[in-house]
């Protein structure tokens, strides 16, 4: 493989070449740029593809178990029956948990290829891969659309200026609107499957020949009648643009819906226009820093290091830091807003979510999600070593169960009659609700099903674009100017 200290030839790094890469490479280190040769990558992937490192393999059990662990947990939660909503809290905690995480991951790939990004072209795949858990999404949708409280308003009759619950739908003859919310799921996964199947079109129909078994099945049947022709070429490339745009709209569409009907809907008084847009804001957060994580766990124990540079830690942690701090933004907008009203359902609003009942998963999710991942991503030292973007991630990600948490958990638990009334009435606010052993098992089981698909994914698509990798061999190479080494990029458009 060729690299930015070797642009045509294979010599491995020692630590002179560490040592010397501050000033001879242009302040960054041997390892920024990293251009495989296109001839072998194919079989190299494949190859990689066949074998299993130990990291790997203990994600693929540890996985299985957690996952085992979430049956388990949500099997005797439905001995509860689904007649008490505020049990299902932590169960649709972790549904959106892994929802918001997985769903804009697949997005990621549409939109650095919109905007013709080269240090893009390693993490493509490992977020396209992301799409396989969408039909996870659909399974674990349906008994939190069945938890979820009817549209009727729980006080009843008793009050006629709320005949429905707040939320955007209305009661209308034969209408249901679990059925939208459903079909809007099923859409999002149809069209992230066709994201990934079009993307890794051209890889299985170059590796078909390379495989057995299974997979070569399965290659020949995906990869169709692709032969690389220039019009084959066209149609994918716009068909990529396609499917990223319409699974941009609906994807907002239903983060919209989730956030606006399990969380919002269910708390009286919560109007609120921010929450929304920042529920759109930490998916993408949280979907970049799921790649940056993988990415890095695939390069630094996976044996990808020679395919995967530390250019695009380096970038996308400039992406992530923009997320974080629009993150905190959206944040302090919602808090300012609802302060600044007085009213006293919003002060109890308020008390509820960050200042009283919830008011230590608050901090510890602001410390995960901003005060921590923020000196890290400033960090040139941490972003040019390509660590800190993924450590970043995983903080972002531990405070991002924490925010489902504290927004679906205690949404459910006062979906209760009689915690309407503390709202509306202007009584004491409710206390927090915490997790029994199913609720963590449930939690677990959310992790663990996630790591077992993309897992999965791995050893069933290439886990790299090749195509994209040889593409963008042709498009750069390392050169020098003066005393230092720089990266040179064409611009094909």
């Amino acid at each position: 493989m060729a690299s930015e200290t070797q642009p045509h030839g294979g010599a491995a790094h020692d630590g002179s070449a560490h040592d010397g890469g501050a000033h001879e490479h242009g302040h960054f280190g041997p390892e920024m740029w990293v251009i495989p040769e296109s001839a072998g990558l194919t079989s190299d992937i494949a190859e990689k593809q066949r074998s299993s490192s130990t990291l790997f393999t203990v994600v693929l059990y540890a996985g299985a178990l957690l996952t085992v662990l979430g049956v388990i947990g949500f099997v005797l939660r439905l001995l509860d029956g689904f007649s008490d909503h505020r049990v299902w809290g932590f169960y649709v905690a972790a549904f959106a948990f892994v929802f918001t995480l997985t769903s804009s991951a697949p997005l990621a790939a549409c939109a650095f290829r919109f905007t013709k990004s080269h240090w893009r072209r390693p993490l493509s795949r490992i977020s396209e891969l992301f799409a396989l858990v969408s039909v996870v999404n659909i399974l674990l949708f349906i008994p939190a659309l069945i938890a979820l409280p009817d549209i009727l308003n729980p006080l009843g009759a008793s009050n006629e200026a709320l005949d429905i619950r707040r939320t955007i739908w209305f009661r209308v003859p034969g209408g249901s609107p679990e059925w939208w919310q459903f079909a809007g799921m099923v859409g999002l996964a149809v069209n992230s499957l066709g994201i990934l199947w079009l993307a890794a079109m051209p890889d299985m129909a170059q590796s078909r020949s390379q495989m057995t078994g299974f997979r070569a099945s399965l290659y020949r049947t995906l990869s169709g009648r692709w032969y690389g022709t220039k019009r084959q070429w066209q149609i994918q490339k716009a068909g990529l643009a396609i499917l990223g745009a319409f699974y941009f709209m609906l994807l907002v569409f239903m983060q919209f819906l989730v956030v606006s009907d399990f969380a919002m809907s269910l708390i009286p008084g919560w109007k609120d226009s921010i929450l929304p847009p920042f529920y759109t804001v930490i998916s993408f957060q949280g979907g970049l820093a799921i790649i940056l994580l993988m990415a890095y766990a695939m390069r630094r124990w996976g044996g990808y290091r020679e395919i995967i540079g530390v250019a695009p830690f380096w970038a996308a942690s400039k992406v992530l830091l923009g997320l974080t701090l629009l993150h905190t933004y959206h944040l302090f907008a919602f808090f300012i807003t609802y302060w600044y009203g007085r009213l006293e359902v919003e002060q109890n609003i308020l008390n509820y979510l960050m200042f009283d009942s919830y008011l230590g998963i608050f901090w510890a999710q602001l410390f995960f999600t901003f005060f921590i991942p923020f000196p890290i991503l400033v960090s040139n030292h941490a972003r040019r070593l390509g660590w800190g973007a993924p450590l970043a991630g995983i903080f972002i990600i531990i405070g991002l169960m924490l925010f489902h948490i504290r927004i679906f958990a205690a949404a459910f638990a006062s979906s209760d009659s009689e915690s309407l009334y503390y709202f509306f009435m202007l009584k004491p606010i409710p206390a927090a609700t915490f997790p029994d052993l199913w609720d963590i098992f449930i939690i677990l089981g959310a992790v663990g099903i996630v790591m077992l698909v993309f897992r999965l994914g791995m050893m069933l698509l290439p886990p790299i674009s090749v195509w994209e990798m040889k593409e963008g061999a042709m498009y750069q190479r390392v050169d020098t100017l003066i005393r230092g080494r720089y990266l040179v990029l064409g611009k094909p458009e």
